[in-house]
């Protein structure tokens, strides 16, 4: 790789950014197996699973649109945790990465803590 290496907080950066995509993988994964019909010994169980892990999608989308952002954002030295990511959407909004990756990682052990729950007999 030619030219000046990336700081330790872009690298940083870099494996947030693939461990969301992981993540989010995994949890696309997870719930179309759970959405395909497998059997549950409680429907009411399939349908929080489901939500959950849609829950978890959504969050995992919103913190790799904020990735790029917190990048550009972010001054020398600062925390990729501590960037205020500003957007447009129905007005001027700001986040934070860990706002969106801890409600994506909880909703997906969640999500698979209730899977289990429902696969059990």
């Amino acid at each position: 790789m030619n030219g000046v290496p990336p700081d330790a907080h872009t690298k940083a950066l870099e494996f947030v950014n693939q461990g969301c995509i992981f993540a989010l993988v995994v949890t696309i994964a997870l719930l179309a197996w759970v959405a395909s019909g497998v059997d549950f010994s409680n429907q009411m169980l399939r349908l929080a699973a489901m939500v959950c892990l849609t829950l978890s999608v959504v969050y995992g989308v919103a913190a790799l649109a904020l990735i790029p952002l917190i990048q550009e954002a972010r001054r020398p030295g600062q925390s990729n945790f501590d960037v205020d990511a500003r957007y447009r959407l129905f007005g001027r909004r700001s986040l934070r990465l860990k706002s969106v990756l801890m409600p994506q990682y909880l909703l997906l052990l969640i999500g698979v803590i209730v899977f289990a729950a429902g696969m059990a007999d």
